[in-house]
């Protein structure tokens, strides 16, 4: 016979008093504003879990209490890495966690303890105070009971019921109980409906028509393609010093000369970050939000740079210092058109810094790799050593830190970021040995943030360092520079763009008019105006242009969000970015109809006949 416990009012109350406590200490680290509606959706979703686990779990609350305890756990210290709840649409990436427990563990806040250090006490506690009775004592739930709690929950999932409605709406508004309900119902296949997609958007993607009669079309023409994506670099390390000391001095002599240095343009990524920042990249379409498209869609056909330089003639090839099979890459780069992937399997591991092979190393063997290869050549390579948590040995450290700033995120972020700037050093020397520097067009641009401002400890140092408020929009601030030798341009062109743009303006660099496909970016050197739609760390909706910023309020109601005229630093009407916000939505919602459809191939050469 089961057991169960002799549940009183006082022992049942003790339950409902901890998980509320314990809910309003997770706002406070975790919600955007405090709201009266977070606590009443708490409180309306915790009396629904009350009432379903009398009626089928026969009355096991403590069973509940470990579960709304856990969840707490878990959803902190996501949080707390991420800057959101995670979702069950990611237990796609459960096979990159071993290669980020050292990342996760770094974040963990003593006050993560707070959800889960009680759940032995207040299990004794029960067991004294609810001995467990041979049998139920309560009242066997009947029809009437099934129907109230169907009801209810009927009842509840109602006022979140739009389809427009994102998860992080849910919570903001609702609670987290209520969050985790929606996202599970969200994942049953079926549920969706699919995507509303302005056709207008969809079929008008910008494909570089116009660079022929543009600014630079051709002035890297024939030249080798070296791209480098510099893991969690942020704008702000373009000439800055710290302490005394410049972190980025290599970075910084490419950019003051044969240069064309792109100081606006932000991230895009989704819940893939790196591998969602070399899919926008490669592209020019924004990724899934919630689920890497590297993991997901490597069976997919796409309209891709590497496709398009291969049948323009260059030998296409991909380097990386981690394993094949991380973020599925030993897949998804020949459907992205390589023609080889050189990752840690091919590699002397001589080295081992972090995720995988240090810069140094992945630098001097790419060098080897290249040195080798037919010309024109088109070369991808992903630094790692500059990943989160930021920690490098000691001995690889070189930076003089204030005493504030030692064993902190900050201080190992730009440790980490001055050695990878070094290694770039040593490989661009390298190239200039082997010949190769010349006749190249080196491209550099930073993957995504290091440092967000959902923790206090990075906006605090960096507003205070910076000298103006740290805060999203300074976060994903990416650099984008393409050194062309020999060229005698010395431009900084803060035309505000995205990652998408990268594509575009690399083909009117290199003299390519291309007709075909769908991209979504723009040429930023012939751009009559700047946008960049803001992804996954902010609400979708959110955008930059050259004269506004956009932040989407977390609980989608636009009279809550924060717009600004950049100009002069004022705060705006939201409502009067309406237009920004419908551009945004729309570009990400056709990215996002695109992949999942996999319509790509069908649409080659539909926008010929196009207009921009």
């Amino acid at each position: 016979m089961k057991k169960t416990y002799q549940w009183t009012t006082k022992t049942t109350a003790l339950i409902v008093v901890l998980i509320i406590v314990k809910s309003l200490v997770f706002y406070g680290y975790t919600a955007e504003l405090a709201r009266a509606s977070l606590l009443l959706g708490t409180l309306s979703w915790l009396a629904f879990l009350l009432l379903l686990f009398w009626v089928v779990f026969r009355g096991k609350f403590f069973l509940l209490y470990c579960v709304i305890s856990c969840i707490l756990f878990v959803d902190f210290l996501y949080f707390q890495y991420f800057g959101f709840l995670p979702s069950v649409k990611e237990l796609v990436h459960v096979g990159q966690v071993g290669a980020v427990k050292d990342s996760i563990i770094y974040v963990l806040h003593p006050v993560s303890f707070i959800f889960i250090v009680d759940l032995i006490p207040v299990g004794f506690y029960l067991r004294k105070k609810a001995p467990p009775a041979e049998e139920w004592t309560g009242r066997k739930p009947g029809y009437t009971d099934i129907l109230i709690t169907i009801v209810m929950l009927i009842g509840l999932i109602l006022p979140f019921s739009s389809e427009a409605l994102q998860s992080y709406f849910v919570f903001n508004r609702y609670g987290v109980l209520a969050y985790h309900v929606f996202d599970l119902v969200k994942a049953v296949p079926g549920v969706d409906k699919g995507i509303a997609v302005d056709e207008r958007v969809s079929y008008k993607g910008y494909v570089n028509k116009m660079a022929e009669a543009g600014k630079y079309f051709s002035i890297a023409e024939g030249r080798n393609i070296i791209v480098i994506q510099l893991e969690s670099f942020q704008d702000f390390l373009v000439n800055f010093t710290y302490n005394g000391q410049e972190i980025t001095p290599n970075l910084n002599r490419l950019v003051s000369v044969d240069s064309l240095y792109f100081d606006e343009v932000y991230q895009q990524v989704g819940a893939g970050n790196t591998s969602d920042c070399e899919f926008v990249i490669l592209n020019s379409m924004h990724s899934l939000g919630e689920v890497s498209v590297y993991q997901t869609r490597e069976d997919n056909s796409f309209y891709s740079l590497p496709s398009l330089l291969k049948s323009e003639g260059y030998y296409t090839v991909a380097f990386h210092g981690n394993n094949g099979w991380f973020w599925n890459r030993e897949k998804i780069y020949p459907a992205l058109g390589f023609s080889d992937f050189i990752s840690l399997e091919d590699m002397e591991s001589d080295e081992i810094v972090g995720f995988g092979l240090s810069d140094f190393s992945l630098f001097r063997q790419t060098l080897e790799h290249l040195e080798s290869l037919v010309e024109p050549f088109f070369a991808f390579i992903v630094t790692l050593t500059s990943h989160n948590p930021y920690e490098i040995p000691e001995e690889l450290r070189s930076i003089e830190l204030l005493p504030e700033h030692e064993e902190t995120l900050f201080g190992n972020y730009i440790q980490s970021v001055n050695y990878a700037d070094r290694a770039l050093g040593e490989f661009v020397e390298g190239l200039k040995k082997a010949g190769l520097y010349e006749d190249s067009l080196i491209v550099l641009y930073g993957d995504h943030a290091g440092l967000y401002p959902f923790n206090k400890e990075n906006k605090d140092i960096l507003t205070d360092l910076l000298q103006d408020e740290y805060d999203f929009a300074q976060a994903m601030n990416i650099p984008l520079i393409f050194h062309i030798p020999g060229s005698d341009l010395r431009i900084v062109n803060s035309t505000v763009g995205g990652q998408i743009d990268f594509f575009p303006t690399l083909l009117n660099l290199i003299g390519i008019v291309e007709r075909n496909g769908i991209l979504f970016g723009r040429d930023l050197l012939n751009a009559s105006s700047g946008f960049a739609a803001l992804t996954h760390y902010v609400p979708e909706g959110s955008f930059i242009d050259n004269s506004r910023v956009f932040i989407m309020s977390s609980d989608g109601v636009l009279n809550n969000s924060s717009a600004i005229d950049r100009k002069s630093g004022v705060e705006i009407a939201p409502f009067s970015c309406l237009d920004g916000y419908k551009d945004s939505i729309q570009q990400i919602a056709a990215s996002r109809y695109f992949i999942l459809k996999n319509s790509i191939s069908n649409l080659t050469g539909a926008t010929d006949t196009e207009e921009n």
